[in-house]
């Protein structure tokens, strides 16, 4: 393990003049990157919390490391939905949120807390090498991030830059052996996620920065996006992706050219997804078992089955039946206990069996509602979807599947579940919308989904 003041983070002077963030009209270095950065940090010494949402990849890189120089407390809200972020600032000091363009700027967000557009610009006089190392404080709450919401309402988890920078190569020792080629293979990083959520720091922000792999400006979204952004590119490319984008491309029929490996988390991936992925990228398929309150824990490649490894220095402990797991590790506060029931062998690895408010009870039977909605990555026709349980307090209440795009055959849908899954958990209805609304990282909040459910129930009642 190479020693911290040898790595980008810290402005190492053999990666100074190296690539950072490769865009379509210019490559910035990480000299210029850590310039910038300290440009901003010198304005920014009255801040004590910045929200950083910054859209590109330099403005949030930019504004990632001027707030870490000059120590005030960086957070990341779980949406950019409004009521989310309005709970985040109330209970800030001071806060000071950061765009680098002014239509992501929003009205009502001068109600609650400074507002700033910086752009970030290539410094004309270079800093010496001297003048852009600094020594931070490595156990101070350097970062604020937040659940997803999808099992309850946000909650706030905090991380120190040591613990950050130790996740980050701990995840790039894992990369290492499991890429062909090993790390250094990957010349470049593209993220179809969003650098805001835990997934994204560690994959797109902090693994760039520990072992100077240059991320690529663009995030792209659509099947063709992807594909020519991985094909733009020189050298290995690691990808990081949903099961979402890597289901886009399938469908799409596109290849992937470039890719060294796909990374992959927010949700399980379906079998047979990860096997199209792994054809289509012609590249191993790695998904990430982790959560906001740890990180990044275990790793599997789907293909050759469902058992996850964990992580070195990371240790998984299956607590009594139906009270979750707790784990410890060197870069999250420890230990911490999930929701999440395992099984495990005699190596230490596991398989997840669902989690502990994921089990849904229809008719006397029971499943994990998790396990459902892996089913529909399979369903033929289908864009986007999820089963939802209302709680009418109905003693014969049952799921409802909502999906995005094309209406649904409700003949077909129904023949090709009822081969796949108990007749009780079958849909009672069917709700389809233009838009599922995810949250950036593809996450659904329950919220959401009870919104949905109320507003078609009414229309349906008022008919």
């Amino acid at each position: 393990m190479r020693p911290l003041t040898d790595v980008p983070l810290l402005a190492a002077p053999s990666h100074l003049d190296a690539p950072a963030v490769v865009g379509a009209d210019h490559v910035w270095t990480w000299r210029q990157i850590h310039a910038a950065s300290v440009v901003l940090a010198e304005q920014l010494e009255d801040v004590a919390t910045l929200c950083n949402l910054c859209a590109s990849r330099v403005g949030f890189l930019v504004t990632w490391l001027a707030a870490m120089r000059c120590g005030c407390q960086q957070l990341l809200p779980p949406s950019g939905g409004h009521s989310d972020l309005v709970a985040i600032l109330q209970s800030s000091a001071r806060p000071l949120i950061i765009v680098d363009d002014i239509q992501l700027l929003k009205p009502h967000w001068a109600e609650h807390a400074r507002c700033r557009v910086h752009v970030p610009q290539v410094v004309a006089l270079p800093f010496a090498d001297a003048d852009l190392a600094w020594s931070p404080d490595w156990d101070a709450p350097t970062v604020r991030l937040y659940t997803s919401g999808s099992t309850g309402d946000p909650e706030p988890q905090i991380r120190t830059l040591r613990q950050l920078v130790r996740g980050a190569q701990l995840l790039g020792a894992q990369l290492d052996r499991e890429i062909n080629g090993g790390l250094s293979a990957v010349r470049q990083i593209i993220s179809s996620v969003p650098p805001q959520h835990m997934f994204g720091v560690e994959t797109s922000v902090m693994l760039s920065l520990v072992h100077g792999i240059p991320v690529h400006e663009c995030r792209p979204l659509l099947a063709a996006d992807i594909c020519a952004a991985l094909a733009g590119c020189e050298g290995g490319v690691a990808w990081v992706a949903t099961p979402l984008h890597l289901r886009a491309v399938a469908q799409s029929g596109e290849i992937l050219s470039n890719c060294r490996v796909v990374i992959s988390s927010t949700m399980p991936l379906a079998p047979a997804l990860a096997m199209q992925a792994e054809l289509f990228a012609e590249a191993p398929v790695l998904e990430i078992y982790g959560s906001t309150e740890t990180g990044a824990i275990a790793i599997r490649r789907s293909v050759r089955g469902a058992q996850w490894q964990a992580m070195a220095c990371v240790r998984v402990e299956a607590l009594s039946t139906g009270a979750g797991i707790r784990v410890w590790g060197e870069h999250f506060p420890s230990p911490q206990t999930l929701e999440d029931q395992i099984a495990t062998d005699a190596e230490g690895n596991f398989t997840l069996l669902g989690r502990k408010g994921d089990v849904i009870k229809i008719a006397g039977r029971r499943a994990s509602l998790a396990g459902l909605n892996l089913l529909l990555q399979d369903l033929p026709g289908l864009t986007d979807g999820v089963f939802y349980l209302p709680d009418t307090g109905e003693a014969t209440q049952r799921l409802v599947l909502i999906h995005a795009g094309a209406r649904l055959n409700r003949a077909a849908t129904t023949n090709w579940l009822r081969a796949r899954m108990d007749p009780v958990f079958l849909p009672r209805s069917i709700i389809c919308i233009e838009r599922l609304p995810r949250t950036d990282n593809g996450k659904l909040q329950q919220s959401a989904l009870m919104q949905i459910f109320s507003e078609w129930r009414a229309g349906v009642d008022g008919k």
